[in-house]
């Protein structure tokens, strides 16, 4: 039983990182919630049987996909994904924080029985329309600390009797974020792609949320018309496109940097402009343009963002630019959890057990970010076993992906009947019945 204490060392970690949700879960609830979890990490898919035998629980599969279907048909799932929220509060409250946010979809194409399946938009596919669940992921980053984490993932279907629109389900996911708002007088600001070049999104972000936002806009000829002052000091209407290129030959402060998306380096100068919306002419605007040489030549237009942040200098215009480009993280995010966690490849008909396996994902992939912060304490003797891991499979040892296939790596070698129930039952009854005869392995006052 040479994996004991890595599996003895992982359930630990789930059994703390489910805590603040046992409250709203039965004895047995809690144990199945914790069950799924570690089948998605291991077995990296979301196929109840496969999670099942991830967790030693092959005996009887009809009946181990019956229970893990029932135990999310009981996840509350809106309370939850509040809960995990307010759990990241405290952790950014001296620092400004980027919150990166993005549609995103599942694709079910054969999809029949399932319950409100709907028309969804197929990103890796051109953005052409299949049928599938839409959603809203939204990831933390600390400018300071560097922290990265997963603060929510919304599905939903346009079929569902509360639809109204997709603004107004992505509402439902950024009203989560009032404690975290209001838990500093840091920045928080939001990133989005052109794709949210939305009038009313900006303006609920700084009247209603109040957060900052930083958004790239739309360039061409059907660009949106903003207003800017001329030498006089009147408002003029000028389209986005010809704001590109009048201060064209005023860019400067060249920069030579990678773009990841496209794999190119770029050799880019920058420029800014201050706008207003044509009906809110008292909340000024920041237009920030990037002209890059190779990126023009590929795409013949220039990278605009456009923000609230207060914009005087060249500088500052690269800082908010090299913002947006984080925004990055929530597209790894999405490719993870299809990829690595086989999220988009579920066989459950309910809706709201979908929603509730969709939080599941997003909570190991949370905690494998958590494991990847502590992963001296978490391997301990067994990390230089990780090190030569890492060496022979050729991977960097730095991204929570790589911890990841170590884990799964090292936990299949060997049998894993009855093991996450064993390990379980263990720790439960030495927190919470220790012997007076025998020497207590855990301190029941403490978590884990």
């Amino acid at each position: 039983m040479k994996n004991v204490s890595l599996s003895a060392q992982f359930s630990k970690e789930i059994f703390n990182w489910t805590q603040p949700f046992s409250n709203h879960l039965s004895r047995p609830q809690q144990f199945n919630f914790r069950e799924i979890i570690r089948g998605i990490l291991i077995a990296g898919t979301t196929h109840l049987n496969a999670i099942g035998r991830a967790n030693g629980s092959c005996s009887n599969e009809r009946k181990t996909i019956k229970r893990f279907s029932d135990a999310l048909g009981k996840i509350p799932t809106d309370k939850f994904a509040a809960i995990h929220v307010k759990n990241h509060i405290k952790q950014y409250r001296n620092e400004p924080v980027l919150i990166l946010s993005d549609g995103g979809d599942f694709q079910k194409p054969y999809a029949r029985k399932m319950e409100k399946v709907c028309k969804a938009v197929d990103g890796s596919n051109g953005h052409k329309t299949g049928r599938g669940y839409p959603l809203h992921g939204l990831v933390a980053l600390g400018l300071e600390s560097n922290e990265l984490n997963i603060l929510a993932l919304r599905t939903y279907s346009t079929l569902d009797e509360n639809f109204k629109s997709e603004l107004d389900e992505e509402k439902k996911n950024f009203e989560m974020l009032h404690p975290l708002v209001k838990s500093s007088a840091f920045d928080r600001i939001i990133i989005e792609d052109r794709g949210c070049d939305d009038e009313k999104r900006f303006l609920y972000f700084t009247k209603e949320l109040g957060c900052s936002f930083i958004t790239r806009i739309s360039v061409g000829e059907k660009s949106r018309k903003f207003m800017i002052k001329n030498r006089y000091g009147e408002f003029e209407g000028m389209k986005v496109n010809e704001i590109a290129k009048k201060l064209r030959v005023k860019a400067d402060s060249e920069k030579v940097w990678w773009n990841k998306k496209i794999g190119m380096e770029l050799t880019s100068r920058i420029a800014f402009e201050k706008v207003y919306l044509p009906k809110n002419l008292d909340m000024p605007l920041y237009m920030i343009l990037c002209y890059s040489e190779g990126y023009e030549k590929k795409f013949e237009e220039p990278l605009v963002i456009l923000t609230d942040l207060e914009t005087k200098d060249l500088e500052t215009a690269w800082k908010y630019f090299f913002y947006y480009k984080k925004r990055w993280e929530v597209e790894n995010f999405y490719r993870a959890i299809k990829e690595q966690f086989g999220a988009e490849k579920f066989q459950i008909m309910d809706y709201e057990k979908i929603k509730a396996l969709t939080f599941a994902v997003m909570l190991a992939y949370s905690l494998l970010l958590k494991i990847k912060k502590k992963l001296n304490e978490f391997l301990g003797l067994m990390y230089e076993l990780y090190k030569s891991f890492c060496r022979r499979k050729q991977r960097c040892g730095e991204h929570q992906l790589d911890v990841l296939a170590f884990l799964r790596d090292y936990l299949h070698q060997s049998e894993m009947e009855e093991q996450y129930q064993f390990y379980s039952q263990r720790f439960r009854k030495s927190r919470l019945y220790p012997s007076k005869n025998q020497l207590q392995i855990f301190n029941t006052r403490k978590l884990w």
